[in-house]
């Protein structure tokens, strides 16, 4: 019988985006993996089975899938003898090695604050928004293929990103904060937080989706940055 390594275990994340992330990296080294997803809880459960010339990629897989997790562990087999185990690992802080990036439409945010007093066209209501740290200037999304709008449309969509950044997300205890967007200390002022947005007329929900992970960001839906329910273990 060949030699054989196996692993399994539960993962929970903060949000959709890791969860998706880690499924994503799993998947791509595992010839036939086994996932059992649970969103609302965001946890994900993994057996993963394969011969021993792949141990050396799969710990290297499981080393990285931890640190996006904020508890849970993955167990490793070689023979069925216990051989490594992996702990969730993921820290609150920063890295433009794992930007993030929070997408979002108008309609969201209104279900959650209220409707902004703003004359909005639907053009740009219906425009796809997203929101990363300033600093990642080198994987900024693109979209070249934007619809035209007019100069009043630009200035209402950015008028509502500016209403949006300043009052709400910047401003927020959100769980997700300090891991999309650098803290900055203003000394004796406290602490802020700088941003890019943006929003993409013409452009689908899912194309923004798509540009955004080509960059190699995790995208955070807006219910994923608002979901406080998950804490970091000490």
């Amino acid at each position: 019988m060949p030699a054989t390594v196996h692993y399994k275990g539960s993962l929970y994340f903060g949000s959709n985006a890791e969860l998706e992330e880690v499924t994503h990296l799993i998947g791509k080294e595992a010839s036939q993996p086994l996932f059992k997803v649970d969103e609302f809880d965001k946890k994900l459960t993994i057996e993963v089975s394969e011969h021993f010339e792949k141990w050396e990629a799969l710990q290297d897989v499981f080393l990285k899938a931890v640190t996006y997790a904020t508890n849970g562990m993955v167990l490793g087999y070689n023979n069925d003898a216990f051989a490594d185990v992996f702990c969730a690992n993921r820290t609150n802080e920063f890295s433009s090695d794992r930007p993030g990036a929070i997408v979002f439409t108008l309609q969201e945010f209104e279900a959650t604050f209220g409707k902004l007093d703003l004359d909005i066209s639907k053009v740009v209501y219906d425009s796809p928004f997203y929101i990363y740290d300033i600093s990642l200037k080198k994987a900024a999304m693109k979209f070249p293929d934007e619809d035209p709008i007019s100069d009043e449309d630009c200035d209402v969509g950015f008028a509502a990103l500016k209403t949006i950044w300043v009052d709400h997300v910047a401003k927020s205890d959100a769980f997700a904060l300090p891991m999309l967007f650098k803290v900055l200390d203003d000394g004796e002022d406290g602490y802020s937080v700088q941003s890019h947005y943006g929003f993409a007329p013409g452009y689908t929900f899912d194309e923004v989706i798509g540009e955004a992970r080509k960059k190699n960001f995790l995208v955070f839906r807006w219910s994923d940055f608002w979901d406080n329910n998950y804490e970091i273990n000490d």
